[in-house]
């Protein structure tokens, strides 16, 4: 393990938690309280640690993905390498969409911007599990834990679309 692993951490973790720090603290349940809500509801208290753990396991699938491409320029296995590239990148430009969502949620101009954000995301990082899945099976996983809680999440949101959209009563 080299200090690139500390990086490939901090990073995605630092940008995520400080994007969505104003939406996600603690003192900031007004908005949350204020939603119409569907009846299966992610606890405001859950949203952050989640979000954590999406940036942790993506920062340490990429660390483990970009290991594997410097093995791979040693061997004739171009097409990982090239994978790997690949997925890199659909790894770095869906984590620009989700790390907005939680802003998006709390003080953006409507649900459904935050649920288009977090899909757009979300399909990103099933993309890139794919293209790690092709270079190493951990990398893929840990990409795997990111899509599952992403998609969960784009669940709830677009439950709450669904309940603001009808007018359902809480």
């Amino acid at each position: 393990m080299s200090s690139w692993l500390g990086v490939s951490v901090a990073v995605p973790l630092g940008l995520g938690l400080a994007t969505s720090f104003a939406a996600l603290h603690p003192a900031a349940v007004d908005w949350h309280r204020r939603l119409r809500k569907p009846r299966y509801n992610a606890p405001h208290g859950a949203l952050m640690p989640l979000l954590a753990l999406v940036y942790t396991a993506g920062g340490v699938g990429s660390y483990l993905v970009s290991s594997e491409m410097e093995l791979a320029r040693h061997t004739p296995e171009l097409r990982a390498a090239q994978a790997g590239k690949m997925g890199l990148g659909f790894y770095w430009l869906g984590l620009t969409f989700v790390v907005f969502w939680p802003r998006l949620v709390a003080f953006g101009p409507s649900l459904r911007l935050a649920l288009a954000d977090l899909a757009t995301g979300t399909v990103l990082q099933f993309l890139a599990m794919i293209e790690f899945f092709r270079l190493t099976a951990v990398g893929g996983l840990l990409m795997l834990v990111c899509f599952a809680v992403s998609a969960g999440l784009a669940t709830w949101n677009g439950a709450l679309v669904l309940v603001e959209r009808d007018g359902l009563p809480l």
